[in-house]
């Protein structure tokens, strides 16, 4: 994970809150070092402290801690609660709220799939990068290597995410009235 600018105003645009942990800043800082940008008056709510990285697969994540508790909140603009949790190293179980919850299960995107010993399938979420579920499925893989993950895409994907298209196959088909080609 890669550190972000500090002052990054458009990140602010284009991510919203993800998930709400229970974590001390201690924790935080074993984990993720000092903080990248720390705001004395933290928006009239008191001081916070930020840190910000950009993880190698895309995930852009913001963590913020206000230091009079022990509650921080995670920003990130796709919501991927347990890819963002895989890169900080930091379990669910101390997830207090995600945003996530809220939101209906996506039909369409990027799954990733833990299967069991007898050849069990377990859908464990689907995202919508697909670089971000190919980095999910394998810090997943690295965390637990009895356990077999992989990525297989679900649903209609959007255009730019799909396979390119196949050649086509053109034909002719006489029409009654005249003999025009068609296009199959």
């Amino acid at each position: 994970m890669k550190p972000l600018p500090p002052n990054r105003p458009a990140l602010w645009k284009t991510h919203r809150s993800a998930c709400f942990l229970e974590v001390s800043r201690a924790e935080l800082e074993r984990r993720l070092g000092a903080p990248h940008v720390r705001n004395a008056d933290g928006d009239g709510l008191g001081p916070k402290d930020r840190w910000s990285f950009r993880c190698d697969c895309g995930l852009e994540l913001i963590v913020e801690h206000a230091r009079q508790s022990s509650t921080a909140l995670v920003w990130m603009e796709h919501l991927e609660v347990e890819h963002a949790l895989a890169h900080l190293g930091i379990s669910t179980d101390k997830v207090t709220w995600r945003a996530d919850v809220e939101e209906p299960l996506p039909l369409a995107g990027w799954t990733v799939v833990r299967q069991g010993d007898e050849d069990d399938r377990f859908d464990i979420c689907v995202l919508s990068v697909q670089a971000h579920a190919e980095c999910f499925a394998a810090l997943r893989e690295a965390s637990e290597p009895e356990e077999v993950y992989f990525v297989e895409p679900r649903g209609l994907l959007p255009r730019e995410e799909r396979s390119p298209r196949s050649p086509r196959r053109w034909a002719t088909r006489q029409w009654e009235s005249g003999g025009a080609a068609a296009q199959l």
